[in-house]
This record gives C-alpha cells, structure tokens and sequence, in this order.
C-alpha cells in the first residue's frame, strides 16, 4: 500500500510565526522611496544637477531660472540697496564712535572707578536721579534694540552674508559678495537662486503632499496654498521683465551662496546646458531618498503648441515688459513709431533695410542711455520679432 503523502505545512510552524506577507502600502511606500508618484509635477532631476543642488540646504523650496534683464539695468537696481546699505553703515560706525566712550565711562562706574558717568547718590536730588537712568534706559534701548538688533543686521547681511531665515545660514556670502564673484552676466546668462522664507517653515508638513500627490482634506489645501505661492513666483511676465533683485518679496528670498556655486561651474558643463533651459526649476529635497525633486512648470503650459504669430506675438511683450521694468515704456512706443515708419515704406523688407532699421534703434536707444543690444540680448535675439522679418 501506497504511504499517504505529507503535508507541507506540517512541516512548517503556523502561519501567525512567519513573516506576515507584505501588504499594498507597504509596496507603494518602497515605491514612493525610490521614485517620485506619477500624480507628482516633481521628477528626479538629471545627476550633474542632482550634484549642484546636492550643495543646497534642504529645508528650504527653491527657484532657479535666468535673469533676461540687461547688466546696465542690473547694476542700477543693485546701486539702490548698496548706497542705502553703506549710508546705514557709516551711521552706525559714527555712532559707535560717539557712544563708546559713555559706554567705558559706564563700566569703569559698575566696576567701582570714578568716571564722569559716576553719580554722587548723597549729593544728587532724587528727581535728577531719576531723570539721569531715564536718559540711560532710553540709550540701551535705542542702541541695543533698535541699532544693534534690527538697523546693523541689514549691514551686515548686504556686505557680508550670515542670515539665517527659516533656519539655514548662508555664511559669508551677502549681495554684496555675490557681486564680487559673479559681476554682472550678460542678459540670460545669470542663474538667480531664490528660496523660501519663513512661509514654509512648515514645509516638512507639506513637502509629502506635493511630491507624492496624495493628501487630505487639510494638507490639500496646504498644498494649494504652496503651490499658488510658486506659480505666482513663477510667472511668466514677471520673470521675463524683472532682475532677481526686483523678484525679493515677502515669499522669496535669495540665495547668493546658490547663486555663487551655479556660476562657479564651466559654460560647457552638462549643468550649465539645464540651467540654460527655457523656464524656471523649482527644486524640493525628498528626505524617502535623500534626493532632490524638481520641477518646471512652464512646461505644463504647452508652449510647444502655440503657432509662430503668438511665439512673435509673446516676443514683442517681452520686449514692452523689459522696457518697461527700466522704466522706459515710452522709448518703447517711439521704436514702434520707428519700426511702422520702416515697415510701411515702399519696396520689401530687404536685408539692407533690415540693418538700416537696427542702426536706427541703437541710436534711438543710446540717445536715452539704453543699451540696444543688451536689451534685444535680454528677450533672447531678433529672430521672431515682429517687424524685422526679411521678405526678400
């Protein structure tokens, strides 16, 4: 007679001492550690900008894209917060200069010595005594509170760095140091660095939300609330006619230290080819993988899509925008004037003309102190631009 066979599972010890199988979110939760969700705008970025940003604190959403506005307007934004900044401080050195010997005299007084900050008690009426630590209240107060806590820190973080919004310090390397490594690139060729302020102080709260796409009720609008904050910062007039200096509001800030390290790389470096692309870069650190997210929302927009008279038609905007953001939206009218007067005359639209009609513009713009080709340079060239098409 056959010997009946065994169970397996008799062999096995019960099915509540094994490893219990592993479940559905256990699966996604390994998936989402390797991998952005799809339902994320966020991807992984390529590993050359995977290093660039890998010298980023993580704490803080940040914005990478080029400034279109030309050096010569750039240097005169950055005149305004230099003169304000170097008044501040010469103030402060003269003050400093005049209340370090009333503040010696006051010390040489605790430690006991006779200075002229002394205070005969017996021989000095009570009224007077009280008038005398009102007046010295109100120096520490003036001094210390307001000078040396709120007046000296803008000094200090415009000529020589240190901040620490949300937390991250950006040590040695203020506006003013930037300027120095970096100069003044041409329009385009400048990579502005902004991060976040003390709005997303909370990010951890919200960074799970927007780089899984998965959330409820509350962290939703949490999420919405972040991402309106990055597609207002991201607007396509704004970062088309303005500097990063002109972009710094309640929301942004800007990383010069950012700033340094995406210039300090090579021209001809892989990760200078991205940084060049079209749009902005919005880059999210994922603590799952230790990796950094990124995201560019121009293009969701469908650019690719639109015909050759909108393209023109966009350029030409750009261009009003960007004059008008040097304060110069009527030189803008007055070369379109031009431009209707060139176009309008008889015979086609020659190469000569063309160049005729480019030296009339660089004349018409010098004579107001604006630079022709920095500002055609800012919108990216003359190709597309309505009105200066060849048509024979």
């Amino acid at each position: 007679m056959a010997r009946p066979s065994k169970s397996r599972n008799s062999k096995r010890p019960p099915s509540s001492a094994t490893t219990p199988p592993r479940t559905n979110n256990q699966n996604n939760n390994n998936n989402t550690a390797t991998k952005p969700s799809a339902s994320s705008p966020f991807t992984t970025p390529s590993p050359t900008l995977q290093t660039l940003l890998s010298t980023f604190p993580p704490s803080h959403i940040y914005i990478l894209h080029q400034d279109p506005t030309p050096p010569s307007h750039r240097r005169q934004i950055f005149l305004v917060p230099l003169l304000f900044n170097t008044l501040l401080l010469l103030l402060l050195t003269y003050r400093l200069t005049t209340a370090l010997p009333t503040y010696l005299a006051l010390f040489a007084s605790i430690l006991g010595y006779q200075s002229p900050s002394s205070i005969n008690l017996p021989a000095t009426p009570f009224p007077q005594i009280i008038q005398i630590i009102a007046q010295r209240m109100a120096m520490f107060t003036f001094d210390g509170l307001i000078l040396a806590r709120y007046v000296a820190e803008w000094p200090l973080l415009f000529f020589w760095g240190g901040g620490s919004e949300g937390g991250n310090e950006d040590p040695g390397i203020g506006c003013m140091g930037c300027r120095l490594r970096i100069g003044f690139p041409a329009a385009g060729k400048e990579v502005v660095v902004r991060r976040s302020r003390r709005w997303a102080s909370d990010i951890v709260a919200v960074r799970s939300t927007l780089l899984s796409g998965i959330s409820n009720k509350d962290e939703k609008e949490n999420e919405m609330k972040t991402l309106a904050i990055i597609k207002t910062a991201t607007a396509k007039p704004r970062l088309r006619s303005k500097s990063g200096m002109s972009l710094i509001d309640s929301d942004w800030d800007l990383y010069y230290s950012g700033m340094v390290a995406a210039h300090s790389l090579s021209s001809e470096t892989p990760q200078w080819a991205e940084l060049e692309k079209a749009g902005p870069i919005i880059c999210l650190f994922d603590p799952a993988c230790e990796a950094w997210r990124v995201w560019r929302p121009w293009d969701d927009d469908n650019d690719n899509d639109i015909n050759q008279e909108e393209e023109g038609s966009s350029k030409l905007r750009r261009f009003k925008d960007l004059l008008t953001a040097m304060g110069r939206e009527g030189l803008f009218f007055r070369w379109v004037e031009l431009m209707q007067y060139e176009t309008n005359s008889e015979g086609p639209f020659t190469q000569a003309r063309r160049e005729k009609t480019i030296a009339a513009s660089r004349t018409l713009f010098a004579g107001v102190g604006v630079n022709w080709d920095e500002v055609i340079d800012g919108i990216g060239g003359l190709d597309g631009l309505p009105g200066m098409e060849v048509t024979s």
